[in-house]
């Protein structure tokens, strides 16, 4: 199964549909959150296209809760959500709500192998002492550390995109 990941896009349609449309073969896309942003007024062109896609899913980010549910017209969304990929369990969580360790600990006792969040803008692909592939896939509008970003699992392998030239910036092998 070919999962995408997406965070943090901010209201920002063009490198989100820049990375929707790298990930042409996708069974599955989840977004963790902040698809758009409290406080601030976006054009509604990013809820338009995303309600062309089909299989797309969505965790609640801070920024969401004022107009997102209203915005998207999705009723798939959640605080945090366990989805499953060809028996590969995913826990996503925006990770605004709780400590981190709390939501490893949630994913860990729910016999997942990814933890996918969003909400620091700063992407994250590691394994833990557990065998918890901890992944952010960073922000694809606003990164905090430099470089826009999503991810994408194809036929048991998982890797970390630079948004502006698709080179892999990281990868690991999912069992």
């Amino acid at each position: 199964m070919n999962v995408g990941f997406v965070s943090d896009t901010h209201g920002d349609e063009y490198f989100f549909k820049k990375a929707v449309e790298f990930m042409c073969e996708y069974d599955m896309i989840i977004h963790t959150g902040d698809v758009q942003s409290y406080g601030e007024t976006y054009p509604t062109f990013i809820s338009e296209y995303i309600s062309t896609l089909s299989n797309i899913y969505f965790v609640r980010g801070n920024g969401d809760y004022f107009d997102g549910k209203k915005l998207l017209g999705v009723e798939n969304d959640f605080e945090s959500k366990i989805f499953n990929a060809d028996g590969i369990k995913i826990f996503a969580t925006h990770s605004h709500m709780k400590p981190m360790s709390s939501y490893i600990s949630e994913a860990i006792k729910n016999d997942c192998k990814i933890l996918t969040y969003g909400h620091t803008h700063v992407k994250q692909l590691q394994k833990t002492q557990e065998g918890l592939i901890l992944l952010n896939p960073g922000s694809t509008s606003r990164p905090r550390d430099g470089i826009k970003s999503f991810a994408y699992m194809q036929n048991g392998i998982l890797k970390l995109y630079n948004l502006e030239d698709f080179s892999v910036i990281a990868q690991i092998e999912v069992k």
